[in-house]
């Protein structure tokens, strides 16, 4: 896939992931009601926990979206597809499953596993 391809790929995947986080942020607004008489504590209780996903899963997207953000300063720079840390070509396989990817497979697998070595050689932001 060109860089142009990713690009409109990034685009639309971003708009989606803005859309779905305004969505979840409203959602987990909480309507500042409590429970009273006549209301069941289990009913309030529920909409606690179904806040707090909705929070959680808008961390999420959030996260996502400054990830694409970023890829996409990647693009504008000429360094999209280049690993953040290793500077070694992001695999096709890897792009076109998550093109806002920005580290490679080992690198990747060495930060979620605190490997040290691998954030001794991760470039500061």
């Amino acid at each position: 896939m060109s860089t142009q391809e990713y690009r409109r790929v990034l685009e639309e995947h971003l708009a989606q992931v803005e859309a779905e986080l305004a969505e979840r942020r409203r959602a987990a607004t909480p309507s500042g009601e409590r429970p009273g008489f006549g209301k069941r504590a289990g009913d309030y209780v529920a909409q606690v926990v179904e806040d707090r996903t909705n929070n959680q899963l808008a961390d999420s997207l959030a996260l996502t979206a400054t990830s694409i953000r970023h890829a996409l300063v990647l693009i504008d720079e000429n360094r999209f597809g280049r690993c953040e840390s290793c500077s070694e070509a992001i695999g096709e396989d890897r792009l076109q499953a998550v093109p806002w990817a920005l580290l490679c497979m080992r690198c990747q697998s060495a930060d979620e596993h605190g490997d040290r070595s691998s954030a001794l050689r991760r470039p500061k932001r």
